[in-house]
């Protein structure tokens, strides 16, 4: 976990990432999937189309990525999700309070 997104920047080296050119602009994904193993974690995301169900009941669903991680590294990722999460619902809580919104929209 990088120390910046855990909000720890005075100390030691930061983590640079680098998203390449092809990567950028990501991939939708709608649901996901997560298993384990006595290993690692797995979590496959994918996009499922709701609407092209099929006569039984099944939604078909295209996994666009798939993440391998470590035991080690999915509490910094909870956590890192839940911080993110939280900040999302704070932002969008103080936008919808009357002293933000914005007169010329009345």
């Amino acid at each position: 976990m990088n120390r910046e997104a855990m909000g720890d920047e005075s100390q030691g080296p930061q983590v640079k990432v680098q998203v390449p050119p092809n990567i950028q602009g990501g991939v939708y994904a709608n649901m996901a999937r997560v298993n384990h193993s006595e290993f690692e974690f797995s979590i496959d995301f994918a996009n499922a189309d709701f609407a092209g169900q099929d006569p039984a009941g099944n939604i078909p669903a295209v996994v666009v990525a798939r993440i391998m991680i470590s035991h080690e590294f999915m509490p910094h990722l909870l956590e890192a999700l839940k911080d993110n999460y939280s900040r999302y619902l704070t932002r969008k809580d103080i936008e919808g309070l009357p002293e933000t919104d914005n007169p010329g929209d009345k």
